[in-house]
């Protein structure tokens, strides 16, 4: 797979970005400069190379050797499910996480159906979130869930394509869509003879044993909850760079509906001064609302930050045990 390069994915796209532009269509004319072009056509022609935009992040990459796979032919009649033909054969999927700056669904699949007609694909089947069938259509096809895969039913684009070379038949299937500030991109190739194993990519979805139902339950039926799984040593506001569960399913709660808005609140023990403890706090509900945005592609306007220091504690603070309890950050509904 080629590397990401900003200069040639933006030589792709088809125009600038406006805060007005449309987003619906995902056929809209565009100019490819022909130094794209020759790269992408200089491929193997055994092998699917995809240009990303600087800044994009592969989260997930998986492969079968012997797979079915749905790609549908037309958009889902209302009330129904949409006409889909199966194809069989070796099966990689990956899903990618584009930056803020590049998450226009429309930009996107805009750039992508270009590398693709550019390597020899032809497009058997495109359409845009209600022209595709909406709900109907996104969840009768295998494309991922949240919070490996976020999809918008009102922004979202999805394109089939195939390519015939001696020997070997693929399809492509994408789907486009944004999740908080960043873009998603689901894209799957099935086939024979140009199936290339996904790299091993760790997968950023819950474990199993998280159980996402009872937090999110807990958040809306009390209006707070505490990330347990989140721990800060004491005078520390630095998250260590873990994957942490929690805010996974918060993120993905979050990107749900753009209403919902949230307060990330900190605490600290009762070890020192209480001006530098509700400091302390603050930097660590800041911590945590970044690290929900940069890591977990959640959208800023929909959480704040504030920190009451040891003001609050939820056990005692002479033992260690209790002191390190209420060294917490809590989540506070703030819409219904």
């Amino acid at each position: 797979m080629l590397p990401s390069d900003s200069r040639l994915w933006d030589s792709i796209i088809t125009e600038p970005k406006r805060s007005d532009a449309p987003m619906k269509n995902p056929l809209r004319a565009m100019r490819i400069y022909p130094i794209a072009i020759f790269i992408l056509c200089a491929q193997p022609v055994v092998a699917l190379d995809v240009v990303w935009p600087s800044g994009a992040t592969q989260i997930v990459a998986r492969s079968q050797s012997t797979a079915d796979f749905n790609i549908a032919t037309a958009a889902a009649a209302r009330g129904g499910v949409p006409p889909t033909r199966s194809v069989a054969g070796a099966l990689t999927e990956e899903i990618w996480r584009l930056p803020a700056e590049d998450s226009d669904p429309a930009t996107i699949i805009a750039a992508l159906r270009a590398q693709l007609v550019a390597q020899g694909y032809v497009v058997t089947f495109a359409c845009a979130d209600r022209d595709c069938g909406g709900f109907d259509f996104r969840f009768a096809l295998p494309i991922a869930q949240a919070p490996e895969m976020f999809v918008d039913l009102g922004n979202f684009h999805y394109l089939a394509a195939q390519r015939s070379t001696p020997g070997a038949v693929a399809d492509v299937a994408l789907t486009v869509s944004v999740g908080g500030q960043a873009g998603y991109v689901h894209l799957a190739r099935i086939g024979s003879g140009d199936i290339e194993p996904a790299a091993a990519r760790p997968s950023f979805a819950p474990r199993q044993d998280a159980d996402q139902s009872d937090m999110i339950a807990e958040l809306v039926e009390t209006g707070h909850m505490v990330l347990a799984d989140l721990t800060f040593e004491t005078g520390a506001s630095a998250l260590s760079g873990n994957r942490y569960d929690s805010l996974v399913v918060l993120a993905a709660w979050l990107a749900g509906d753009r209403a919902r808005r949230i307060a990330l609140v900190g605490h600290t023990d009762a070890e020192g001064a209480l001006d530098r403890n509700i400091a302390l706090s603050e930097a660590r509900a800041a911590a945590v609302r970044q690290s929900l945005i940069s890591d977990h592609g959640a959208a800023a306007n929909q959480i704040s930050a504030a920190g009451v220091g040891f003001l609050a504690p939820r056990a005692t603070n002479t033992t260690p045990e209790g002191r390190e309890a209420n060294r917490r950050v809590e989540v506070v509904l703030l819409t219904p």
